[in-house]
This record gives structure tokens, C-alpha cells and sequence, in this order.
């Protein structure tokens, strides 16, 4: 039996400023008038087609269906929104709803920044990278304004990043002198394999898992590896109280546990360097 708190009110669980309140109201609207579709998708990992609701809403009062699949136990939203509507939601309402500004900031940019810092001591300290060689390239998906990248940059890595927002991608470009760019990984023209390919906070705002992890293992170098963090649904740090209502948004399409994030990576043919359950993982391509 669905929790109350877990039903659909329109009531959201964050406090949220006007400009998050006005991005809010705007999602609902174009929901409301079919501006956003959705769609209904089997589960990702065993195709399985039966589910159980374990909610209805999303932090910011927004109706989104959450399920857990009988099969395997991964869990998503479901039905969700279809690509071409998930590609205006990002550019037009995403950023300023999930951090409450109009614009990039040079806090969001330096956040960013100290992510890559920790990410690189990650790296390192599962010695997942050849850290002596000549100027290994790094190739970030959903980059935002490219701060993880600029910290790679300064230890020099060669640098390239993708995302939706541009104003984003604008900022840093324009601001920080970052190679970016608007789009997605299969549209990625590229000359030179990467040796590390980073998902900080995507591969749950992801809605085809297996081409997109199919195109990693096209790209990645032979000993490369690619690095996932994304929020653990067993284990809802900060900023989300280990609370699964201040966890669960309309953006994220996908909500993993560890178990559920190595079972998708397996079947796409990666095996686990090392994982921890909050979730910061490395992989490497597997035969």
C-alpha cells in the first residue's frame, strides 16, 4: 500500500524560492496541456514489465510516478517523459528548478570544481589510471559549466564536455575557456579515444541506459574506464536527509542502488573496479 506522504498533492517537500516556484508551475502547465509526453518503458536492466508504485510525486510537488520492478528490483520512473520533452526541460526549466538560479554562478562553477578534486583522489586511490602518461583525455557527460573538467585541466588532462543547458556550456565556455559543447554522446564528434569518461549526477537523468553505456564501451581506450556517481537509494546522504522524498525529481529517470547500478554495467559488459553504496563507482570494459 502506497505511503500517504508518498500520494500525489502537489504539495512539495523543499522549501522553494519564487524562481524555483515559477520553473515549478511552468513544468506543471506544459504538463497539463501536453506540451511534455510521457511514455511507459519496461525496466532497463531485465526488460521486465511488472511493477509496484512506491510513490506519485517528486520533491517539488510535481506528478511523478516512481516504481520498483518485481524482477530485479530497479527502480524508476515510470512513465516518464519522452526525449524530446526531457531536451526542452532541460534547457528551459531544469537548472533553475533543481538549484534555484537563473544562471550559472561562480559557486555552482566552484561546487563543480571541488567535485573534480574529489573525483581525482577517487581515481587515484583505486589506482584506476595510468596518472604518468602523457596527457590522458577526459570526456565528461552533463558537465553543467564544466567545473570537474577545469580541475582535470589544471592537472593535466586534455578536456572535453557535453551537456543540454547552454547557458550553461556558455558560461564555461566563455567564462573559464573550457572546450564544451551542447548535445549528447552519440552526436559526439571526437578524434582521440578517452581514457576516462565521467558521469557525476547522469546516468540517472539518463533514459536509454544500454545504448548510452553500449557508446561508452565504442569510445573508451582499451585500458580506459569510466567513472558513475549517482545518488544511492539505499543510502540518501546530504543533502537529501535520507529522506527519499527530498531524493525523488521529475529529472531523474532511473534511481539505483549499488546492487542495481552493477547488474546494468554487467549486462552492458563492464566489470567493477571498486563501488561504494552511495554510489561512487569505477568501471573498466569487460570481454
Amino acid at each position: 500500500m502506497l505511503n500517504d506522504r508518498f500520494k500525489y498533492n502537489q504539495t512539495p517537500t523543499l522549501h522553494l524560492n519564487d524562481l524555483q516556484i515559477n520553473h515549478r508551475n511552468k513544468v506543471a502547465q506544459k504538463v497539463k496541456e501536453g506540451t511534455y509526453q510521457f511514455e511507459e518503458v519496461p525496466c532497463a536492466i531485465c526488460e521486465g514489465k511488472e511493477f509496484e508504485k512506491i510513490a506519485e510525486k517528486d520533491r517539488y510537488g510535481l506528478k511523478t510516478p516512481i516504481v520498483i520492478c518485481k524482477s530485479c528490483g530497479l527502480v524508476q520512473t515510470n512513465p516518464r517523459m519522452t526525449q524530446e520533452s526531457y531536451n526542452e526541460f532541460y534547457n528551459s526549466e531544469y537548472r533553475p528548478l533543481y538549484v534555484g538560479k537563473q544562471k550559472p554562478t561562480s559557486l555552482f562553477f566552484q561546487r563543480q570544481y571541488e567535485r573534480g578534486q574529489s573525483i581525482y583522489k577517487f581515481l587515484m586511490a583505486n589506482n584506476a589510471l595510468d596518472f604518468n602518461k602523457k596527457q590522458p583525455f577526459v570526456l565528461e557527460i552533463g558537465c553543467g559549466a564544466g567545473g570537474i573538467l577545469k580541475f582535470f585541466k589544471e592537472k593535466g588532462f586534455k578536456t572535453k564536455g557535453i551537456d543540454l543547458g547552454e547557458s550553461y556550456v556558455n558560461y564555461g565556455i566563455n567564462e573559464k575557456g573550457l572546450d564544451l559543447e551542447t548535445g549528447f554522446l552519440k552526436d559526439l564528434k571526437i578524434d582521440q579515444k578517452p581514457d576516462l569518461i565521467i558521469y557525476s549526477h547522469v546516468v540517472e537523468h539518463l533514459l536509454d541506459l544500454n545504448e548510452e553505456m553500449m557508446l561508452v564501451r565504442q569510445l573508451l581506450t582499451t585500458e580506459g574506464c569510466i567513472y558513475i556517481e549517482v545518488p544511492g537509494i539505499r543510502n540518501l546522504e546530504r543533502p537529501y536527509k535520507h529522506d527519499l522524498l527530498r531524493y525523488l525529481q521529475n529529472a531523474h529517470t532511473y534511481h539505483f542502488s549499488k546492487v542495481s547500478l552493477d547488474n546494468l554495467m554487467y549486462r552492458n559488459h563492464f566489470e567493477c573496479v571498486t563501488s561504494t553504496e552511495t554510489i561512487r563507482s569505477i568501471y573498466r570494459p569487460s570481454e
